[in-house]
């Protein structure tokens, strides 16, 4: 994988990462995870479930803002994610606090884009290539990568991600920069993109005449000769020759229709189709690259020789209509020869090309948009769903739709403002976390059926407990160690695959819905009372030692052997057991666990909180009965057993 390996070294070049993003048409969640995600990480390629995890895991501690952009109708929100990846779907509607010349509902987001930053400098890359398989090891690609040395070069990236960034309701962090932070203010270097004044070919052709352009383009317009007559009129290049190097579907046709007007075009040497120049592998699916070339330029990026694919869907004023693409690349000074880039000439023939009826069945069919904007965001520090919304200008609401979320029991219908379109406030919290820690998807309903499936955004990763003990004996014996930090490492995770490669959470399958299940109770007897008082008290004095609520939370919520995680076990080794002296002391020990962290919460300093007080008051169990024999005088004596034992590590 030749951009693999190259954009593994600029990985490499950035140093320490700050921040990586990425745009895409359509996306391939696991080639994402399985390939950029380590890379981005410096780690091996995961082949396990619970190695996806620990990849999720380093890229959280690690601090890297990692995310993806791609167009919401082609995200795939029904793949199999397993991680808390951010990706966002860019809906390319026009909004109330949105709106772009030449963008509208029918655009697509078609940029490939690729922006690096960190301790050693910043990064941009941008072509052809989707954040796919086939996009990154299969097709050929045409990518180029350019470091970001100039003010203006950063002007124009942070433009673009400004753009994206407000599309989908998160405020862009890239900070405005003066010229003294690069080695210039200038650079020769174009990065273009659909957001910005001039549209590309503007940039492109500037006012030069412009006498050949040579084009790599797979995608062609319907009517190849109706178009290039386009742009010769459109851009006043009246005498400007077009060379065409298509690919070809199956190897043999080119996706565009014959016409006389084609045939004219063609016999007059007005349009020329050449072959690749190139020496393509045989098992390279096709050539996918967009390449521009003139006499002294070279556009790398995504265009594709169509319309909206060259953003000139134009009215006769030459002002763009709404329904461009939005495409991006660089526009790079180059001097050689317009033929250094072409291969010989084809021979034409009305056979080469498709019918109509080939052309309908090979249309990219693109899936129906929901008429309104739609975020799901869960919050891993409250454990609460925020949902944002705002229908589309021209539409009006439609109280019919209805969403369903992971580890909420049944959809709920979404609640809209009659005046300002937007959705009302709506925070769902959740009790318990199970399905959404391998299904990151929503749906939203309509009359019962489902109309669209998008990709939840998890915030604040670092509240999401990803590790557990398998049992409370492990557990135990972890809290036990006298003045020894249990080492994290050598805790699994939460979310596993059975031996068929089912999700699995907490030892459920991943279709339960119940909460975590780590023992059924079978292990009492490996525990003894010494070892169950030992790990209380020491747990006890790692939380007297905290001096910041945010360590007191991780403590409490968040790391393996977490409070959190005793109480859960504490619950579910109490399902369906019978009262016994043991249980009575293990949930005596963890409420008062509880009892002083609560307590411990209240005196530290509240700058750095982050959990909501409601999470803190469901860190309880409930009191199980004695066995049933037990007479006063023996419950009286436990209880002033239990008083001793915690007047020696303090109580509360």
């Amino acid at each position: 994988m030749k951009l693999h390996s190259a954009f593994s070294e600029q990985v490499k070049a950035c140093g320490r990462l700050r921040r990586v993003w990425l745009t895409s048409f359509n996306i391939d969640i696991e080639f994402i995870e399985t390939y950029v995600l380590p890379t981005v990480l410096g780690a091996e390629t995961p082949r396990t479930r619970m190695e996806y995890e620990a990849l999720q895991l380093a890229l959280t501690e690690q601090q890297i803002d990692l995310r993806v952009f791609c167009d919401r109708r082609f995200i795939g929100a029904d793949q199999n994610k397993r991680t808390a990846l951010q990706v966002h779907g860019v809906c390319t509607a026009q909004k109330t606090e949105w709106s772009y010349p030449g963008v509208g509902e029918d655009s697509l987001l078609h940029a490939k884009v690729i922006y690096l930053e960190g301790e050693q400098g910043r990064v941009l890359g941008a072509g052809s290539a989707n954040l796919t398989l086939s996009g990154w090891a299969r097709n050929q690609e045409v990518f180029h990568f350019q470091p970001i040395n100039a003010l203006s070069l950063y002007q124009s990236v942070k433009a673009f991600f400004q753009a994206l960034f407000t599309n989908v309701g998160v405020p862009c962090p890239l900070e405005n920069r003066r010229s003294s932070s690069f080695a210039s203010a200038e650079s020769p270097v174009r990065f273009c993109h659909s957001f910005q004044r001039q549209p590309f070919l503007v940039q492109l052709l500037g006012e030069r005449a412009c006498h050949h352009l040579a084009v790599w383009s797979p995608y062609l317009p319907k009517d190849l000769a109706l178009f290039v007559s386009h742009l010769r009129s459109s851009y006043e290049q009246t005498r400007m020759k077009v060379s065409l190097v298509p690919d070809r579907l199956d190897g043999q046709f080119l996706r565009t229709g014959w016409t006389e007007a084609l045939g004219d075009l063609l016999a007059n040497d007005e349009l020329r189709l050449r072959h690749n120049p190139t020496t393509v592998d045989e098992r390279t699916p096709m050539t996918h690259a967009k390449l521009w070339k003139t006499s002294t330029h070279l556009a790398i990026g995504s265009w594709n020789f169509t319309r909206a694919g060259s953003n000139s869907l134009l009215d006769s004023r030459g002002k763009r209509l709404p329904g461009n693409n939005i495409e991006a690349g660089f526009i790079l000074p180059n001097n050689s020869a317009v033929e250094s880039v072409l291969g010989a000439t084809m021979d034409t023939s009305p056979a080469l090309f498709l019918s109509d009826e080939a052309l309908q069945a090979q249309a990219l069919k693109i899936p129906q948009n929901l008429p309104f904007d739609i975020v799901v965001e869960f919050d891993w520090a409250e454990q609460v769903y925020q949902l944002r919304g705002q229908w589309h200008i021209g539409q009006e609401p439609d109280q019919g739709y209805r969403i369903k979320l992971p580890d909420i029991d049944a959809a709920f219908a979404l609640d809209w403002k009659p005046r300002s379109h937007e959705l009302k406030a709506c925070r769902v919290p959740v009790a318990h976390v199970h399905a959404l820690l391998f299904d990151h998807s929503f749906q939203v309903l309509k009359d019962g059926r489902e109309c669209f499936v998008g990709m939840l955004l998890e915030t604040t990763p670092e509240f999401r407990r990803a590790q557990r003990y398998d049992d409370l004996v492990g557990l135990v014996d972890a809290m036990a160690q006298i003045d020894i930090v249990p080492n994290q490492d050598d805790v699994g995770f939460r979310v596993r695959e059975s031996a068929t490669g089912e999700p699995q959470v907490d030892g459920l399958s991943a279709d339960l819905g119940a909460v975590a299940s780590e023992q059924d109770g079978s292990d009492s007897a490996h525990i003894s009372y010494f070892r169950l008082f030992t790990a209380s008290y020491q747990f006890a004095a790692r939380l007297r030692g905290v001096e910041r609520l945010s360590v007191l939370e991780h403590w409490v919520f968040v790391r393996p052997g977490c409070l959190q995680e005793w109480v859960d076990k504490t619950r579910q080794r109490l399902r369906g057991s019978t009262p016994n002296v043991f249980d009575w002391f293990l949930v005596q020990e963890v409420n008062a666990l509880c009892k002083l962290a609560l307590a411990l919460r209240q005196r530290l300093p509240k700058d750095d909180s982050r959990i909501a007080l409601s999470r803190w008051r469901t860190l309880k169990v409930d009191m199980p009965p004695l066995p049933a024999e037990t007479n006063d005088d023996f419950r009286q004596m436990l209880e002033q057993e239990l008083g001793g034992l915690e007047s020696k590590w303090g109580g509360t």
